[in-house]
């Protein structure tokens, strides 16, 4: 079995960027996507009929989220050759951010090695800005409930958020007849937000979406490095030779960081504390095998777990300049949260399972998760 500790990028971006970072990844060498369908939201503005005092309604732009895993000598050359493929420095377009993930499995490699390698001359490129330390914030909520909470980030002017779907396993299937009160669907938030902010967003986000109540969802957070984060939450006409979030963006390469525009007067998360002891174990495998490698975690002493799907994509064959045509897979991904304590059980339970056989084509990826919070507390 291989390990391979990597830096996982993710970039989300609208639809019609898509191609764009595809073609972009294989000329540097990155041969494997793997792409989620989700949304940025987004406030309208005010329209001259629209009464005052009414609630802006919400614009969302579909969008995707797209993973690629690099070697972490190369993660800022990566990025920063993403983020100018689709021009993600411009707010309103998305946002790219990278972590350390850990990946496991039986021939694992997600990039060309001889091309990556060869190429690494032409990485060099001049950019003034660097990868900023930010908090990932991953919530959990019942389908149908996530619409508040991100209207209640935009309205409060914390950040942008991204909106995907799953379903819940596990803990359902354990309350027997009472698993008709909790829903399988579920809404996935991201929010990327600077660390000084984040205990304030988690803080908002458990009481307005009551994560304190049983079923009502979960919430963890994840250090990550962000070069480009979509800051624009108001969908308004330019008035001025640069927008709101031109300035603030410029502020913050001036300040080198984001602390100065933080809102919370809360003591800050400390990046180099030791993290609680709980680690973020992904499943990806191919679709319709995940019921039993799931099983087999809940049974290891898996809380839960969400499902949702993934599309991963391979360079097909083509010959010439232009985009880079791409061949499509389905793939089944399951995110748990789990103690540290149990992840070589839960490891070597799922390996059990055929996890990694041809026939599953599956993976494990890991990370750092500093705090999660659930109707039992932190």
């Amino acid at each position: 079995m291989k390990r391979m500790d990597v830096s996982r990028i993710v970039c989300i971006a609208d639809v019609r960027l898509t191609e764009r970072l595809e073609a972009e990844a294989d000329r540097i060498g990155l041969r494997e996507t793997w792409s989620t369908r989700g949304k940025q939201v987004a406030l309208k503005a005010r329209s001259v009929w629209q009464p005052f005092g009414r609630r802006l309604p919400m614009a969302e732009s579909p969008s995707d989220i797209i993973r690629f895993y690099v070697p972490r000598q190369h993660e800022r050359a990566a990025m920063i050759r993403l983020a100018a493929a689709a021009d993600l420095y411009l707010p309103g377009r998305g946002s790219v951010y990278a972590e350390d993930v850990a990946l496991i499995g039986d021939g694992v490699q997600p990039w060309d090695e001889e091309k990556l390698c060869a190429d690494q001359p032409s990485w060099v490129v001049e950019n003034r800005m660097e990868p900023a330390p930010y908090d990932m914030i991953y919530c959990i909520v019942q389908r149908g409930r996530g619409g508040e909470l991100a209207r209640t980030m935009l309205e409060m002017g914390l950040c942008v958020p991204i909106v995907s779907f799953g379903e819940g396993m596990g803990m359902r299937d354990r309350l027997g007849l009472l698993r008709i009160t909790i829903p399988q669907e579920k809404e996935i938030l991201l929010f990327v937000v600077p660390p000084g902010d984040s205990d304030f967003v988690m803080d908002v986000a458990v009481r307005k979406a009551n994560l304190h109540e049983p079923g009502n969802g979960f919430l963890c957070r994840v250090p990550v490095r962000a070069l480009a984060v979509n800051s624009r939450m108001h969908l308004d006409r330019r008035k001025h030779v640069a927008t709101m979030e031109q300035v603030i963006s410029t502020l913050d390469q001036l300040r080198g960081s984001t602390d100065w525009r933080r809102m919370s007067a809360a003591a800050r998360h400390h990046r180099g504390a030791e993290p609680e002891g709980l680690v973020r174990f992904t499943l990806i495998c191919e679709e319709g095998t995940s019921s039993a490698h799931v099983r087999a975690a809940l049974d290891a002493g898996a809380g839960g777990a969400t499902l949702s799907l993934l599309s991963r994509r391979v360079p097909a064959p083509h010959e010439g300049g232009g985009e880079v045509a791409m061949a499509s897979r389905a793939r089944e991904c399951c995110d748990l949260v789990i103690p540290r304590a149990l992840k070589e059980r839960i490891e070597e339970a799922v390996t059990r399972t055929g996890l990694f056989a041809e026939s599953s084509g599956g993976f494990i990826e890991t990370g750092i998760v500093y705090d999660a919070i659930t109707a039992a507390g932190r």
